[in-house]
């Protein structure tokens, strides 16, 4: 699968469900962790489609690591500080 059909669907996803997977959660990682302005602004566009998801009201199922559980997360503050906490420095807004 193409980066731009692969993007698209995952946009999709992310509007319709709201969900990082344990698996999604690991690959937003990673390019995180590359630290390279395209990679990191990839995570910022994902994070991007979930708090517009958010903002309108749709709740969001996102990996936690520290508990290896899906959390619900409801408002934008608990979205900041999932954020924070597992992609520091990352811009959620």
């Amino acid at each position: 699968m193409d980066a731009i059909r692969y993007n698209k669907e995952l946009d999709e996803s992310l509007e319709t469900d709201g969900s990082v997977s344990e698996e999604l959660y690991f690959k937003l990682l990673e390019a995180y962790r590359y630290d390279a302005a395209s990679t990191v602004g990839w995570v910022e566009a994902k994070l991007k489609v979930l708090r517009q998801r958010l903002s309108t009201g749709q709740p969001l199922y996102l990996f936690n690591a520290n508990t290896k559980c899906q959390t619900v997360v409801a408002t934008s503050e608990k979205f900041a500080t999932w954020v924070e906490t597992h992609f520091p420095g990352v811009r959620a807004k």
